[in-house]
């Protein structure tokens, strides 16, 4: 699952589960999270990753890009919160 090697991939699609963000409140959310700020081509390098391994859609609604998780990307992070809770549960 090398797509999970990326901390920044693997906490936008959990952002992104259930639900579909506009890249700036996306980009914003990540930030907070991480109390710092995420440099935009770090960030977008990200999703433009993500989309091409298609875990991620990307849709333009106006001027806005738009994002969303595919039923990979829902099956990946799926995945790694069952692999997540074997590894918490064991300890």
């Amino acid at each position: 699952m090398e797509w999970l090697t990326s901390g920044l991939r693997r906490d936008i699609c959990v952002l992104l589960y259930g639900e579909e963000r506009r890249a700036q409140a996306l980009k914003s959310a990540m930030e907070s999270h991480y109390d710092r700020r995420i440099k935009p081509d770090r960030f977008y390098g990200a999703l433009d990753a993500l989309e091409s391994k298609g875990f991620v859609r990307k849709r333009v609604e106006g001027l806005e890009d738009v994002y969303s998780l595919t039923e990979a990307g829902r099956e990946r992070v799926e995945t790694q919160l069952e692999w997540m809770r074997s590894r918490v549960d064991d300890t």
